[in-house]
């Protein structure tokens, strides 16, 4: 059985790649969850982010253009690419991304 390769393949592994960053899930997430558009500094006070951090982060991010960044003046706003994420995550587009973290524990009696 040979299973070819789709059109969108090649870019959806781009993002898949680029999504593998936690930090760059959590831009993400604070992104599409406030439906809005938000500056750097915005970003980096609610993720507890340096400028650099932020700033290498959203480089990447722009760059399979999973977000849009728009300049004004000597500010950038940023908003999630809802097209991209409707053509190429739709589960992600009809549901809110939540990232879940697994604590695992040994109790000794």
């Amino acid at each position: 059985m040979t299973i070819e390769l789709l059109p969108a393949d090649q870019e959806r592994a781009k993002i898949f790649k680029t999504l593998s960053e936690v930090k760059r899930i959590e831009i993400i997430r604070y992104l599409y969850q406030s439906k809005t558009v938000h500056s750097c500094d915005d970003i980096e006070t609610s993720l507890n982010m340096s400028k650099s951090n932020r700033s290498y982060h959203l480089k990447i991010l722009q760059e399979v253009n999973l977000i849009n960044m728009e300049r004004q003046g000597q500010f950038r706003l940023i908003s999630v690419n809802e097209q991209l994420f409707c053509e190429y995550l739709p589960g992600l587009s009809r549901q809110p991304i939540i990232l879940l973290r697994v604590t695992t524990f040994t109790v000794r009696l």
